[in-house]
């Protein structure tokens, strides 16, 4: 299987081997990588049209992979897009989420 990327500005995201990477540059050059079937992303609504997406791993195997927070508590790693792109990330998000049986949470 090819693997799957997701390139947006200064964030690129891939799935190749079961293992996700997200990559950000802002001053300098992030990244966070773990196990797609570990991986778990919160979406914090912010002030100035801003969402952060915050990547960590789940406690449970069958805990979402992408949901909504209302929570600014860090994860492993943080990346701030623009509210209007929200969509775009979570349909990425959706389709790796459906890859691992996971499910996405509104």
């Amino acid at each position: 299987m090819e693997p799957l990327v997701f390139e947006d500005g200064d964030v690129h995201m891939r799935v190749d081997h079961g293992i996700f990477e997200v990559f950000w540059r802002n001053h300098i050059i992030g990244s966070y990588r773990v196990p797609l079937s570990w991986l778990k992303v919160r979406a914090e609504t912010r002030k100035a049209d801003l969402t952060r997406l915050h990547f960590g791993s789940v406690k449970e195997l069958d805990e979402p992979l992408y949901a909504s927070t209302a929570s600014s508590r860090r994860m492993w790693a943080t990346v701030d897009i623009p509210t209007t792109d929200e969509p775009r990330y979570r349909a990425f998000l959706t389709r790796l989420a459906d890859l691992s049986d996971r499910p996405v949470a509104s």
